[in-house]
């Protein structure tokens, strides 16, 4: 069986193509779900708008703009509609004077915060050995400002 999921991403379109694995069982599509799922949540910004979010609800567009040093407008949009698309985040709307819209995670995308964390905890303790290796390789090192959340 072959899932194809169009991902939205960074105003880039592209489709994904997930084939059952030998010992996937028959009918059994969780590990395709599981894997549509890491895809989605695994984008750049998505972990560090939650755990944003999940610090100080409700934040309007602007405060997690100046909260995510390097993030435009445009992919912080796309990244909230995702959100919001998939249970992890509500948009308020107030239509005042000048309208507001503030963002909330929900319970579901707080579920994910110990998974992020678990993630954070990871890179703490790993992170000298992948730099090391990545020198190795001569593969670039990443940008200081990459691991900084105001």
């Amino acid at each position: 069986m072959t899932i194809t999921v169009s991902v939205r991403e960074q105003d880039l379109s592209r489709a994904i193509e997930y084939e059952d694995r030998p010992g996937d069982g028959p009918g059994d599509d969780t590990p395709v779900r599981a894997r549509w799922l890491l895809d989605i949540l695994a984008t750049k910004w998505t972990p560090v708008v939650l755990y944003l979010l999940n610090e100080q609800s409700p934040m309007r567009s602007g405060e997690l703009r100046r909260s995510v040093p390097g993030v435009s407008q445009k992919v912080l949009t796309t990244t909230l509609r995702n959100l919001e698309r998939d249970g992890l985040v509500t948009r308020d709307y107030y239509p005042e004077t000048v309208p507001r819209v503030e963002y909330r995670i929900t319970e579901l995308g707080a579920s994910l915060i110990p998974i992020i964390f678990s993630l954070e905890a990871w890179a703490e303790e790993n992170i000298a050995e992948v730099l090391a290796r990545r020198t190795l390789h001569g593969a670039p090192m990443p940008r200081e400002e990459a691991f900084t959340i105001r």
